[in-house]
């Protein structure tokens, strides 16, 4: 594996920490006849009194069974301090105590033809103690290594080397979009990973002569944080194929990040180069910042296949002047000096946009993004019209904005045959299920993948069916006839009720006044979708038993309360009644005739007999009778006011017709009714609503009948619901 490993510390305030070695990257370029030549930087604080430049510098060689073959040295070439930036933003001023500089060491070796290849590595102690991410830091110290593949895998090979110093400090809250791509002199293909950086030296040997052998332990983590979220927030993420790092930081300190950029040489993994390097994170105040919207982050965007022109999107600010230049080899008119510009780019392609923005007078800032551009792509298809699911054959016509090399991939459901399509215009597809058919377009054009799903609808086949209640029926019997038909389409039908008569409701009520067995029969018929008539005959449906007829008679109608002896005779029909019950209106009955009964108060009762033939039909007939009080009136004890045809109101009864006064009070004293006319009754409600079921309190004043003179008296009514 070929490492190419980067450190650089920053400062996070004004104090001066002990001195360090904060840094470094090793590469090499083959150069043939088995000479290469290697390259190290490293870096250190400007201000440190300590940790000077290795003078001479020594790098350990290793075979590629981690063997040491040999050690050589490299002169101290000299030192030079790097201008630094804030995000590589002009406009913020760094503190003044912040300097780092850069010795870069060169020599050429020559290294024999090998089929197992080297490890050069090289060691320094050691890390800052006071990075964020890191476990100790301190105690882990820096190892910078590259691989020399053997020769059969890649013969005089050289290592890739990233183009760009990133910047070394942050603000936080702000974000950065840097190119951390890499050369590769070979043309190889590479593609980028955040990864872990290696532990190197130790405090008790700080400056090895010889490195120990590889391989070399990852750095450790603090808690929570892993090399794919070295922040510890999500805050980072690397392109695989640009190499684009896009880091907006949310916490001050010092952080490690590692990137890996896997070489690949027709299709085949050559070597894996790794940099790791420091991120300070301040607090910023930032005069001017350039910020390119990128173009996924576009409120417009859909995907890169919508066309050549784009409406850019601007989140500069603090500047007065936009220079835009939209990255289109060959021409010079590719620019705008507009906030928000829109533009059409003259054809298919990557583009590097580049927003120059400043102030008229002081810093600028530039920003840069890559923008791919293809032409527009909407693949669409309209559904074809519904189909009975017999006999169906559907075609598709995939239309839209489609691009010569668009391909097409359909999908027609598990009931379909083909299940599938690559045609443009797919024909003769059958379905086996009926309902809403969900189909669905996916077409591909260059790096863009759209789909679209829309519903096909197949008419199931109608089926006819009908049933009634299961019930004892008896003349007059009111039949309702359910129709238990199913279509996808509107259904309609005709019935033969058996007696004569038809109906075309759909789930028709009939009544059948006379006894006798009926055959009932259905047509539908569908006029839309799966277009049939289905006939459907039921013999015997319906058997109607004739009912009984009650017939009794009572005497005397009226009796006074200490002679109420009342005499029951059954007159029905004794060929077509097998039983017979009277109720006396008060709760009792008897099965038996003649029957004599008593009633034991005084009151207006409502006797009626029931009768029942063989079939278990049924008649009821009903009598009214009086019980007159000796008294010259009578009050009810209870009434139901539930709205049948019997004792829905209280009232008394008086011996003679009189004017009277009543009063009603419920359980609180709350008069409820009042009436002083000879018909006054009280209905069971109080203010417009029913009043509950309860004991009320009533008070009566009439006329005696022998005085003439008023006479009061109170008692108590039940209201029944």
């Amino acid at each position: 594996m070929k490492q190419l490993v980067f450190y650089i510390l920053f400062l996070l305030s004004t104090n001066v920490f002990a001195s360090h070695i904060i840094g470094g990257e090793m590469y090499y370029d083959c150069l043939g006849g088995g000479q290469y030549r290697i390259t190290v930087k490293l870096y250190r604080d400007c201000f440190s009194s300590g940790a000077a430049y290795d003078d001479p510098l020594n790098v350990t060689i290793f075979n590629g069974s981690n063997q040491n073959i040999g050690t050589f040295t490299i002169d101290f070439p000299g030192s030079q301090e790097l201008n630094l930036s804030f995000n590589g933003n002009p406009c913020v001023t760094p503190p003044s105590n912040l300097c780092v500089e850069e010795a870069i060491y060169q020599k050429v070796v020559t290294l024999p033809p090998s089929t197992n290849g080297y490890t050069l590595s090289y060691q320094r102690c050691c890390r800052r103690p006071d990075i964020t991410n890191l476990n100790n830091p301190g105690d882990q110290g820096l190892t910078l290594t590259c691989e020399i593949p053997p020769n059969a895998t890649a013969n005089c090979n050289s290592s890739p080397r990233f183009n760009n110093l990133p910047p070394l400090y942050l603000c936080a809250n702000e974000q950065l979009v840097f190119d951390h791509s890499a050369s590769e002199p070979d043309g190889d293909e590479i593609i980028y990973e955040l990864c872990a950086p290696y532990q190197g030296a130790t405090s008790s040997n700080p400056m090895p002569t010889v490195m120990p052998n590889p391989p070399y332990n990852n750095v450790v983590w603090s808690s929570g944080i892993s090399e794919t979220d070295p922040f510890g927030n999500g805050v980072i993420n690397l392109d695989p194929n640009t190499g684009l790092l896009t880091i907006t930081p949310d916490a001050l300190g010092l952080y490690i990040v590692g990137v890996c950029a896997k070489e690949y040489r027709d299709g085949v993994l050559i070597s894996t180069t790794s940099r790791d390097f420091m991120f300070s994170v301040f607090n910023c105040e930032i005069e001017l910042s350039s910020n390119i919207v990128p173009q996924t982050q576009l409120s417009t965007f859909v995907d890169f296949c919508q066309g050549t022109t784009i409406q850019f999107e601007n989140t500069s600010f603090g500047a007065e002047i936009y220079q835009w230049d939209f990255g289109v080899d060959g021409i010079t008119t590719d620019v705008s000096s507009e906030f928000e510009p829109t533009y059409t780019f003259p054809g298919l392609g990557t583009y590097v946009v580049t927003l120059i923005a400043s102030k008229l007078a002081g810093c600028s800032d530039t920003s840069q993004q890559t923008f791919i551009i293809y032409d527009n792509f909407q693949p669409d298809f309209t559904p074809p019209d519904s189909q009975c699911i017999v006999n169906n054959s559907f075609d598709f016509l995939a239309e839209g904005i489609l691009p010569n090399s668009t391909t097409f991939d359909w999908s027609f459901g598990l009931s379909a045959i083909p299940l599938t399509s690559t045609d443009q215009n797919p024909t003769g597809i059958v379905f086996s299920q009926s309902g809403d058919i969900p189909i669905t377009l996916t077409a591909h054009y260059e790096i863009c993948t759209k789909s679209v799903t829309k519903n096909i609808f197949i008419f199931k086949a109608p089926t006819i069916d009908f049933t009634t209640i299961d019930e004892l029926k008896c003349a007059p019997y009111v039949a309702h006839l359910i129709n238990q038909s199913s279509a996808d389409s509107p259904i309609y039908s005709f019935w033969d009720l058996g007696d004569g008569t038809t109906s075309t409701d759909t789930h028709p009520y009939h009544t059948y006044n006379l006894p006798g067995v009926y055959d009932i029969s259905l047509t539908i018929w569908t006029t839309t979708g799966c277009i049939d008539t289905l006939f459907l005959s039921r013999p015997n449906l319906i058997e109607v038993f004739p009912s009984p007829t009650s017939v009794f008679d009572v005497s005397p109608l009226e009796q006074n309360e200490y002679e109420a002896h009342f005499t029951f005779v059954d007159l029905s029909d004794s060929t077509e009644v097998v039983e017979q019950w009277f109720y006396f209106g008060n709760g009792s009955f008897t099965p038996y005739s003649p029957f004599t009964y008593t009633y034991p108060e005084s009151g207006v009762y409502y006797p009626y007999q029931i009768v029942e033939n063989q079939y278990g039909c049924q008649d009821r007939s009903q009598k009214k009778i009086v019980v007159t009080p000796v008294i010259p009136i009578m009050v009810p004890n209870a009434f139901t006011p539930d709205g049948d045809i019997f004792n829905n109101t209280f009232k008394p009864v008086l011996y003679k017709p009189q004017q009277y006064e009543m009063f009603i009070y419920n359980r609180w004293g709350e008069l409820v009714y009042y009436s002083n006319d000879a018909y006054g009754e009280w209905d069971g409600t109080y203010r417009d609503e029913n009043a509950p079921t309860g004991v009320y309190v009533w008070k009566i004043i009439y006329n005696e009948y022998d005085t003439g003179l008023p006479k009061e008296i109170k008692g108590h009514v039940t209201l029944l619901r």
